[in-house]
């Protein structure tokens, strides 16, 4: 592999980021040394729940579809014919899902 010889500009870029570098003002001040901690730094209070949540049931829900794509097209289907977005309209299938299984045990 042959080295590339740099041209005069190059070689004049060069110089003059040098001549920057060297036209810089020095620093005046020892930069302070960082204060070298071995144990991780711990926060003043844990939060709490507020009482104003209910603790007993979550507000969130992963939902994964895994390899049921057919389900994530009858979704997306759905919920344009529907006129929704596709959150509210899972909301609102589950709803329905959920109260018919419940049905079936009464």
């Amino acid at each position: 592999m042959a080295l590339k010889k740099r041209s005069a500009s190059e070689r004049a870029r060069d110089e003059a980021i040098e001549a920057f570098g060297n036209a810089a003002e020095p620093q005046l001040i020892a930069p302070v040394a960082r204060d070298e901690r071995t144990s991780p730094v711990r926060p003043r209070f844990t939060p709490e729940l507020s009482d104003l949540r209910d603790k007993e049931r979550p507000k969130t829900m992963l939902l994964r579809f895994d390899n049921d794509l057919d389900l994530v097209e009858l979704l997306s289907e759905v919920a344009t014919l529907e006129g929704r977005k596709k959150h509210p309209m899972a909301l609102r299938a589950l709803r329905i899902g959920l109260e018919q299984v419940r049905e079936s045990y009464e």
